[in-house]
């Protein structure tokens, strides 16, 4: 996959700032990617975090009074790559995501399919490689 080409991925957007999450939106389709979102609460972002249902996240770390930390332990034991985007200091991100990638903002929305690009590639490099499997018949 190139930085940026996102076809056919299934990308969870959570962010409550409308223009901004509009933005990112707007770029991802772009990319080719399909939007799931944007969602402005954690809550109703979780009820679409699974590995069925989305292959990517970007996710704002203060989304209204609470922080996006359970999406991202949702996303992180299912194995979906992500990206942080906040306004706040990386201090405030809990030393278990340390490794995820994180934007400060403003983050212009453009540079989100690379941005997402590069986390999908980079957990993909991290991963073992995945043994091919018998087919029934061999």
């Amino acid at each position: 996959m190139s930085q940026g080409n996102l076809n056919g991925k299934k990308v969870l957007v959570v962010e409550d700032e409308y223009l901004q999450a509009r933005t990112i939106a707007d770029a991802l389709m772009e990319h080719g990617a399909d939007v799931i979102g944007p969602f402005p609460t954690v809550e109703k972002a979780l009820q679409y975090c699974g590995r069925d249902v989305i292959d990517a996240a970007i996710l704002d770390v203060k989304v209204g009074d609470v922080t996006s930390f359970t999406v991202a332990e949702s996303l992180c034991r299912d194995g979906i790559p992500f990206i942080f985007l906040t306004g706040y200091d990386r201090e405030m991100i809990p030393p278990r995501f340390k490794l995820v990638p994180h934007y400060l903002k403003p983050f212009v929305g453009r540079d989100a399919p690379t941005a997402l690009a590069l986390a999908i590639a980079q957990l993909r490099s991290e991963l073992p490689p995945r043994r091919p499997t018998k087919r029934p018949d061999s």
